[in-house]
């Protein structure tokens, strides 16, 4: 039986799109095709289409959105376009691709559920033999890295009981994710593509418009940008924590201190994962999340892309397993002995096995995941709607920590 071709509607062709996804999707030519881009920008439009080999070319959002044949919207622009283009390409009945994260708020998340109901009953109006609605697939390709699947998890599994995690993501420069140094939001509104649309966001997210400061304002974007990659690798990897503390926001850098007391992964015996990300200039990504076993110690390192590079520039997943090799070092250099010391105790060595995944192999198997989920494979996807409910948990459990911490948590009685 041949593989289904899925016709893909492409919103939005950044530089990390057009060096990450197009290039990937292109090479899978026996399960999609590239019909339709959108970017508000016409010339970069037009470029896309023509260097991708993409069917056509728009700068109106909802000629992609309502193609007729158009099978599935990847909807990779910024936060603030999530829900509303979201739920407009899942009330015509079209399967859906987001990053991560799916949305913010519960508000929102209800309104997407109900846009999978109305798009069940379009289809069945369009008089399609399809008995489900229009399905979710949340974007996050760290998940889907061959080296993490197969390497990292199963030595977690066979890691025995967690004393320590830590958990980072320093990148630079990026200087658009964050916010201006400015005690005024405003600036800081004005970088985004539709200023109004990311305050009602964050409005919803923290209640009111007086609660929009310009740390959680600058929290919210780091987040939305990069932060719930790191947090959904995290959530995966450990589990869901059972608290948060110590929210620190000092902008561009962030931290948090999660806490697993109970976990049911880890024999019962608790645990703290440190949680620290930032944005410098320093022309590097340090992203990882480390695990501190008693005998070994692993980690997941991530060097993705940044705005403008392509994904054969060297970018790579890559998992690192330190445990003791049962020998010692030799104080021997070049035949000669040194450092002679009465009743010194040799130095154990340390094993370090690195297995190492590129870029592209964790888009592409993340786009094989999305195909298999969409066209009812055996392969269940991991990073669905479902999912995504738990990384909004996690955001809201952050969000809720730090407004004690500030003092702002709003009761009845006000």
């Amino acid at each position: 039986m041949p593989t289904p071709v899925l016709r893909l509607g492409i919103l939005g062709a950044t530089n990390a799109v057009q060096a990450t996804y197009l290039p990937v999707l292109r090479s899978l030519k026996t399960h999609y095709t590239l019909t339709a881009i959108y970017d508000p920008n016409a010339e970069i439009a037009n470029q896309c289409q023509s260097r991708f080999d993409i069917t056509h070319s728009t700068t109106v959002v909802e000629d992609v959105l309502r193609h007729k044949e158009v099978d599935v919207i990847l909807n990779l622009l910024p936060m603030e376009y999530h829900e509303q283009y979201t739920v407009i390409a899942l009330e015509a009945g079209k399967d859906v691709m987001v990053e991560v994260p799916l949305t913010m708020s519960i508000s929102s998340l209800r309104r997407i559920r109900e846009a999978v109901k109305k798009g069940k009953a379009f289809r069945s109006l369009e008089g399609t033999n399809e008995t489900d609605g229009p399905k979710i697939f949340v974007g996050c390709a760290r998940r889907y890295a061959p080296c993490f699947t197969e390497v990292f998890k199963k030595e977690l599994t066979a890691l025995g009981r967690v004393y320590y995690a830590r958990c980072r993501h320093i990148a630079g420069p990026m200087n658009h994710i964050v916010a201006p140094a400015s005690k005024d939001i405003a600036p800081a509104m004005k970088s985004n593509n539709n200023p109004e649309q990311f305050r009602a966001l964050l409005e919803d997210v923290f209640g009111s418009e007086e609660d929009l400061t310009r740390d959680r304002v600058a929290f919210c974007r780091y987040l939305g940008m990069l932060g719930c990659h790191d947090l959904s690798v995290m959530r995966e990897s450990l589990g869901f924590p059972d608290a948060v503390s110590n929210v620190a926001i000092t902008d561009p850098f962030y931290s948090a201190i999660f806490h697993y007391t109970n976990s049911a992964e880890n024999d019962g015996h608790p645990f703290i994962l440190v949680y620290e990300a930032g944005v410098d200039a320093l022309p590097r990504c340090d992203a990882h999340l480390t695990v501190y076993g008693a005998h070994k110690t692993l980690s997941v390192e991530y060097d993705f892309p940044r705005p403008g590079e392509k994904i054969s520039t060297g970018t790579y997943v890559r998992v690192v397993v330190e445990e003791a090799d049962g020998t010692v070092e030799s104080d021997n250099v070049n035949a000669n002995q040194i450092n002679v010391t009465e009743n010194a105790v040799p130095r154990p060595r340390v094993k370090r096995t690195e297995t190492v995944s590129t870029c592209d192999e964790a888009y592409e198997r993340e786009f094989l995941a999305l195909h298999s989920y969409l066209v009812g494979g055996a392969s269940a996807a991991k990073t669905t709607a479902d999912d995504a409910v738990m990384d909004l948990r996690l955001l809201l459990m952050i969000f809720d920590h730090y407004n004690r911490q500030c003092g702002t948590i709003r009761t009845p009685l006000g």
